[in-house]
């Protein structure tokens, strides 16, 4: 049995009343009637509909015949934050990382040139890629409806947001707005689409068992809804992002306030038992690879397994597109996991990084441009397809150290930092959203099937 995904570029209706999250705020713009005609065409009917055949073979257990894909959100383009200095350069002030021309293929689908916005007065100084400024709850919202659909309609599983407790940090650097429009959103992909909460470990939080307490008082509340993923028959997804910096202020804690690494996964484990859950299933998420090297640390502290936040194994430091190629650190990656991640006593996520290409990052402290930067080259047409298929492969033969039978991509949307498979702005005066690396994920998930030699029943046990 067959079943076929559907990638749809939908018209927004004008009037529908869209939900309102919990943080918008007396600061927010309401749309005119003119924004409001604007915002329908954003998102233009696309000339064909793009499908993807997926393989929709159940097994025996009810499962679904391939491992779970989740991927990473960094969620820095939701019209506050850190969208219009740092991101887009809209504002003058900070990097505008996306602003230089050569750039603006990797801003999100939603962005537009000034050019195009004649319905906002822009600041004098203001750069060229505009969204959501002033800043709309009702066009984040649409927006956000649009991601979700793309994702749920590629065969994405699950988003992994991250972002700090609202009592720990009122705002949290706005990286909970989309977050907030995915709990909100009423349309059916937000309820199809499963999600996990990352614990973050910022250092502007000198965690404490307090703040431990208050951060999971928030998270339970979003563990218990119905689309939070879960792993191995119904265990909770919990992803621990810097273990380490937990453990190092956990420690320096005084008194009462003070907890051991093991104490702070016991602590989430007493949690989600008292909340009526299954035992969690935790993950320590280290930044930005090399995760391995605390597989000894994490395990004596009570983790399930662990995963790196990017992953991204084979490049080289080299001046621009002088690097390895992509496939070659597709290569890099497998062998990394093969003879460093294998038999370390305790499980992992492999890693699956979209891609590994910061040169709009590629600026020192003094910001002047620099000749030579960490990176791999660009991927070409069917090098993430293959990837992707590869490192499923990898997870399904490996059904006891990928007990999880879980990949976590890096990443969904940190378009400026070096990975992103959210669709991108098309050109001018079309907008016609650029879908290629999330096409080729659609692809990979649809096509995937079970290398030969494994036993889907013996992998499905696990899930």
């Amino acid at each position: 049995m067959r079943k076929t995904l559907m990638l749809v570029l939908v018209v927004f209706a004008a009037g529908v009343p869209l939900a309102v999250t919990q943080v918008a705020t007396a600061q927010e713009s309401k749309l005119s009637e003119k924004q409001t005609g604007q915002v329908i065409k954003r998102f233009p009917k696309s000339a064909e509909t793009k499908t993807y055949e997926a393989d929709s073979e159940i097994t025996t257990s009810g499962k679904r015949g391939r491992p779970l894909l989740g991927v990473q959100r960094w969620d820095m383009f939701s019209g506050k934050g850190a969208t219009q200095q740092q991101e887009l350069g809209y504002l003058p002030g900070k990097q505008g990382f996306l602003k230089d021309s050569q750039w603006h293929d990797r801003a999100s689908f939603f962005c537009r040139l000034i050019k195009d916005v004649d319905w906002i007065e822009h600041p004098a100084n203001a750069g060229p890629l505009w969204f959501n400024h002033p800043f709309s709850q009702q066009l984040l919202q649409e927006t956000m409806d649009q991601e979700l659909r793309y994702a749920c309609n590629a065969g994405i599983d699950f988003f992994v947001y991250h972002g700090p407790a609202r009592k720990l940090y009122a705002n949290g650097w706005e990286l909970r707005n989309n977050f907030d429009c995915h709990l909100s959103s009423k349309i059916p992909e937000a309820k199809k689409l499963n999600f996990t909460w990352a614990l973050y470990a910022h250092r502007a939080i000198r965690y404490t068992r307090s703040k431990v307490a208050t951060m999971m008082d928030e998270t339970i509340e979003y563990i218990t809804m119905p689309n939070w993923q879960t792993v191995m028959d119904g265990r909770p997804l919990i992803v621990v992002y810097h273990p380490e910096r937990f453990r190092a202020a956990l420690q320096v804690a005084q008194g009462k306030e003070h907890m051991t690494g093991a104490g702070f996964v016991e602590y989430i484990r007493t949690r989600v038992d008292a909340a009526g859950l299954k035992p969690p299933y935790i993950v320590g998420c280290m930044e930005p690879r090399d995760s391995f090297m605390h597989a000894e640390t994490l395990k004596e502290e009570g983790y399930d397994a662990f995963m790196d936040y990017e992953g991204a194994y084979g490049g080289a430091v080299a001046k621009r597109d002088e690097a390895p190629t992509y496939a070659s650190a597709t290569e890099e990656i497998l062998k990394t996991c093969e003879q460093e991640y294998l038999n370390r006593g305790l499980p992992f996520l492999p890693p699956c990084p979209s891609m590994h290409y910061r040169w709009p990052h590629a600026f020192d402290r003094k910001g002047q441009a620099i000749e030579e930067l960490h990176h791999c080259q660009w991927p070409r047409e069917g090098d993430l397809e293959a990837r992707v298929e590869a490192v499923l492969d990898f997870v399904a033969s490996h059904p006891e150290d990928c007990e999880a039978q879980t990949v976590i991509m890096y990443s969904w949307n940190e378009h400026s930092g070096g990975g992103g498979i959210c669709p991108t702005m098309g050109k001018s005066p079309e907008y016609e959203p650029e879908t290629q690396w999330l096409d080729e994920v659609a692809e990979a998930l649809a096509a995937w099937k079970y290398p030969p030699k494994d036993k889907p029943k013996d992998v499905e046990k696990k899930r």
